[in-house]
């Protein structure tokens, strides 16, 4: 669900021509930021931070969980392990920021 709103807004974006110059972006998988990082890509955006949670496979939360049973409420615990949460900034490659390079770029290059 999460891609596909992702997806939805760069399209959106696409369509209006109208993109923001900052995005920040946390993403539940692997998967789903590759997914997005390519979509971004194509935009023009490129990855200016990227931080990770990366937890450890041992590592869970004790949750307190309730439960509807015939007989009345019950109280149970479970142990849940916590996500890995990859947090990603991305800014956009404008004409103003590209153009300067490759005219400089130009300048120097032997002809």
């Amino acid at each position: 669900m999460r891609d596909w709103l992702n997806a939805r807004e760069v399209r959106h974006w696409d369509r209006r021509q109208r993109f923001p110059p900052n995005i920040d972006r946390t993403y539940w998988s692997a998967y789903e930021y590759q997914r997005d990082l390519g979509r971004l890509q194509a935009l023009r955006y490129h990855v200016t931070s990227q931080r990770s949670n990366l937890a450890d496979p041992a590592v869970s939360i004790d949750v307190a969980a309730a439960t509807m049973r015939s007989s009345g409420l019950v109280m149970g615990h479970r142990l849940r392990r916590i996500p890995v949460l990859y947090r990603v900034s991305y800014e956009r490659l404008s004409y103003q920021t590209w153009a300067a390079a490759v005219t400089a770029a130009d300048r120097r290059t032997p002809r």
